[in-house]
């Protein structure tokens, strides 16, 4: 019969002390149990200790780059080029410069504070190249400044122009044409790192500025009072031409402008190493062992590098194409093929990533959850934060694989520079890598069974070649 009747009612599971094949149950504190309960005590401590053990570890690195990111906000390297003193010295013709000075006066100042930027004054030589030659014009301040921040040489550019001083003030005394606005020019990249750029570089860069172009304004009013016609140049001045003489304007190079992007280059890479793990669990717990035994050791290796490397070159094209399924636009960078780009380096990353675990999962076999959470870690703790802003310790993350793939997906993604050549070789590095170890992992715990196998059947033989000498 079947249905409810082949199995037992539920209450005599809790009444019965007999299971169904007769063998005795007892409650957890029986006296026959004395051994069984310290064998599971021991197993249970040992397991939790680990698990207790790697949380405060293994936490401590996500936490851990977190941690004295304001005091080390000064690593964010802000360049201030001051050609507003060099274009307006004492003696000439044009007013004596006040906002160069002033700014500089305010970064000084700034630097005894926290948190405060790299805040840095251009060299002379820097600042020579910008002078007007016997040719004309020299280096022209704002290109270099798009220069070096593009090429991410600092994390923005301070430009007081050179006409800022001697423009307010033949604006003010003179009635000529003048936007405050023109004074100075600050230049960032805010996809490079849009929470270093936003909490930090952008922040604290403009609140410098307002101070000092407020510090710059009193004493142009001091100035402007101490005129001997100083009633005649304010009656003519129009409303509020002295207070607001000096502003900034900001060139924000590669906004971060596409929210959708967001996951692609921070999160959901933390969701693409799950799906990797996800292919070597499965298929290594309910594909594999139903041919392992019967394959050659040459198969066995081929389909243990070939089967994930499929997988992941399906999986990862569905990563990528959910990013696409929300309108992020992969044509800023390498045109209609960004897409494709995109692709590979999602490809080449969980392969990277993968062909790790594979090997650890062959290593570590039941404990092999425990190396998932470092692996987690490890690569998240540095992935989104900027690594400038972090201790030493997090430089790591240069070489490994999802911080290559971040910095990968924000280049083809917001176009910031480009450092694609070096993200695919490092990703590719760990790849062939641990597709090597792998391969050397497969032979040796084959050869291992083979030997186990070998020594079971030599048992077998000897216990068979017994039995026949005592029936003879």
């Amino acid at each position: 019969m079947g249905g409810k009747a082949d199995s037992p009612s539920i209450k005599s599971m809790f009444t019965s002390r007999t299971g169904p094949d007769g063998s005795e149950r007892y409650g957890f504190f029986a006296p026959e149990l004395a051994n069984a309960r310290k064998e599971w005590a021991k197993v249970t401590a040992i397991a939790f200790t680990m698990i207790t053990v790697c949380m405060f570890g293994l936490l401590s690195i996500y936490f851990g780059s977190y941690y004295q990111q304001i005091p080390r906000a000064a690593h964010f390297s802000v360049q201030i080029i001051d050609l507003d003193s060099i274009a307006s010295p004492y003696g000439s013709v044009a007013h004596p410069a006040i906002l160069g000075p002033a700014v500089r006066q305010a970064a000084s100042t700034a630097l005894g504070s926290e948190p405060h930027l790299g805040w840095y004054e251009a060299d002379t030589a820097t600042l020579q190249n910008f002078r007007l030659t016997e040719t004309g014009q020299g280096l022209d301040a704002y290109e270099y400044g798009m220069k070096i921040v593009t090429d991410q040489d600092v994390w923005a550019v301070i430009i007081v122009n050179a006409n800022a001083t001697s423009g307010a003030w033949s604006a003010i005394t003179s009635g000529t044409e003048w936007d405050p606005s023109g004074a100075i020019t600050f230049i960032y990249e805010e996809a490079r790192n849009f929470y270093g750029t936003d909490q930090y570089v952008s922040r604290l860069t403009t609140d410098l500025l307002t101070s000092a172009t407020g510090s710059a304004a009193t004493t142009l009013a001091s100035q402007v009072l101490a005129l001997g016609n100083a009633s005649a140049v304010l009656g003519s001045a129009a409303q509020g031409s002295i207070s607001g003489a000096f502003a900034y304007n900001l060139v924000t190079i590669h906004p971060f402008d596409q929210l959708a992007g967001i996951p692609a280059t921070t999160v959901g890479t933390i969701y693409l190493i799950i799906f990797t793990f996800l292919i070597s669990g499965s298929w290594n717990n309910l594909g594999l062992p139903i041919i392992q035994d019967k394959l050659a050791l040459g198969s066995e290796i081929a389909i243990k590098i070939l089967v994930p490397l499929g997988a992941y070159l399906w999986l990862s094209l569905h990563y990528s194409l959910v990013s696409l399924a929300f309108l992020v636009d992969f044509t800023r960078k390498f045109g209609k093929g960004g897409f494709v780009v995109y692709w590979m380096a999602d490809w080449i990353t969980m392969s990277a990533l993968g062909f790790v675990m594979e090997t650890f999962f062959l290593w570590l076999g039941p404990w092999f959850s425990f190396f998932l959470v470092f692996w987690v870690v490890l690569n998240v703790s540095v992935a989104f934060l900027s690594i400038a802003d972090a201790a030493d310790f997090y430089r790591y993350g240069y070489i490994l694989p999802v911080w290559n793939l971040v910095d990968m997906a924000k280049s083809i993604i917001f176009a910031t520079k480009n450092h694609l050549a070096q993200n695919f070789a490092v990703n590719i590095g760990w790849m062939l890598v641990w597709m090597i170890i792998l391969t050397v992992t497969v032979v040796v715990q084959r050869r291992k069974k083979e030997a186990v196998r070998m020594k079971a059947k030599w048992e077998e033989m000897k216990r068979l070649d017994g039995e026949r000498g005592k029936a003879l």
